[in-house]
């Protein structure tokens, strides 16, 4: 019994850490904060044009793959600058690359939100 309760302690514990953490990156980060905006304005309009159940996993699907690189993309540049204070060529592309890939993700939302979206407008003022 006593390893049962320790498992769960540990997984309590995880979860404060990992949810810290979103707080840390929502405070401190502009960009995890434009992309919660968007988040939200994207769930408004799903309730407003009434997405489908597998419009809405879609969405969904989207919204952790943005966020996640967001929250990836801030680890990523705070452990290089803990580690490199000073300005090196490779970490400015290292940087690069992970700012690189939440574009791609923030991209591939708004080609799937735009799939979804554009022909409910599109019905709306047709």
């Amino acid at each position: 019994m006593a390893s049962d309760y320790q498992e769960i302690k540990q997984k309590t514990i995880g979860l404060k850490y990992a949810i810290n953490g979103l707080i840390f990156a929502f405070k401190n980060e502009i960009n995890m904060r434009v992309h919660i905006l968007f988040t939200v304005s994207v769930i408004i309009l799903g309730f407003v044009f009434r997405v489908s159940f597998t419009e809405w996993v879609l969405l969904f699907l989207t919204f952790g793959l943005v966020l996640s690189s967001e929250v990836f993309n801030t680890a990523v540049e705070m452990l290089l600058d803990y580690l490199a204070p000073e300005w090196h060529p490779k970490v400015g592309i290292i940087k690069d690359l992970t700012a690189g890939g939440v574009l791609v993700a923030s991209g591939i939302a708004l080609v799937i939100g735009s799939i979804i979206f554009i022909p409910k407008l599109l019905a709306l003022f047709l």
